[in-house]
């Protein structure tokens, strides 16, 4: 990679930039409008989390993970890490009980 050409869609001009890597995100606006109302969330959509460092949401036995649950850092690889706590945190989940169960 050499450079990125710039397209400015309102002027239609082109800028070129030289660049020798990119980072490219694929958008900052989680997809959490199919989930029920009981799953409460921020106003800008981003899962509520009941416990600080933890993947528990409002309802239990619903963990939040990946892109839904971080409107800090917003990165693919927080994503995975969260995706992993919510799968731990899962399984605990289920073996002290499941839906018979508090959330710790």
């Amino acid at each position: 990679m050499e450079k990125l050409i710039l397209h400015n869609s309102a002027s239609g001009e082109d800028v070129e930039m030289a660049a020798g890597s990119l980072f490219f995100a694929i958008g900052h606006n989680p997809v959490t409008n199919f989930l029920p109302a009981e799953i409460e969330t921020h106003p800008n959509g981003y899962l509520k989390l009941t416990q600080p460092g933890r993947t528990f949401t409002s309802v239990p036995g619903i963990f939040a993970a990946g892109d839904v649950s971080d409107h800090v850092y917003r990165q693919a690889v927080v994503a995975a890490g969260r995706g992993a706590a919510a799968a731990i945190d899962a399984e605990r989940w289920l073996a002290a009980g499941g839906f018979g169960a508090a959330q710790e």
